[in-house]
């Protein structure tokens, strides 16, 4: 039978070594500081876990070639990302092409076989919404041995294509998820 003393010695041991730890486990969690930006050229905002960078790249799709606008943070091991791609002109078939590259590159090098399903993103003018699409699933990046999750929506509007992403080699907390992708606001 353990002693008072002795008990209170294991007690208080405990009590010291979780007081060690917490610091530990809190420096494994990512940190998130929301903020929102407003990106004119890509005509969205979006609220990012941490400041972003900016990046851009040229995309050939349909005989085009476009460019791609990326503004990009990372919070722990996800990247939460925002990619507007600006069209010669409001066509639907354009539009629909540059959605279906864009949905069906993210799938293949993350290897994700589930189709979009339908969404509505909301517009920043009069409780409006734009019809959109969202991919996620979690797979094996290609050629690689590697896994990634990744959440994203896509949506057509006007004279741009707009993809939000988050994408981890771990899975993200769902609530942050969510706050990134139901933060974006496209412009009317």
């Amino acid at each position: 039978m353990l002693s008072l003393r002795a008990l209170f010695s294991s007690a208080v041991r405990r009590r010291l070594a979780l007081a060690a730890l917490v610091p530990v486990l809190a420096a494994c969690s990512p940190k998130y500081e929301w903020r929102t930006l407003t990106n004119d050229d890509g005509r969205f905002s979006v609220m990012y876990p941490a400041k972003p960078a900016l990046d851009e790249r040229v995309l050939p799709i349909a005989g085009h070639t476009l460019k791609m606008r990326m503004q990009a943070a990372r919070a722990g091991d996800a990247m939460f990302a925002v990619g507007s791609v600006e069209l010669p002109s409001n066509d639907p078939a354009l539009q629909r092409a540059v959605l279906d590259a864009l949905e069906s590159g993210i799938a293949r090098n993350v290897g994700i076989d589930d189709a979009p399903s339908r969404i509505q993103v909301p517009l920043t003018e009069n409780g409006r919404y734009a019809d959109g699409e969202a991919l996620s699933g979690r797979g094996k990046v290609a050629g690689r041995s590697e896994h990634r999750t990744v959440e994203a929506r896509f949506v057509a509007h006007d004279r741009r294509v707009i993809q939000a992403i988050v994408i981890s080699d771990k899975p993200v907390p769902a609530d942050q998820v969510a706050q990134f992708l139901d933060s974006l606001r496209v412009y009317e």
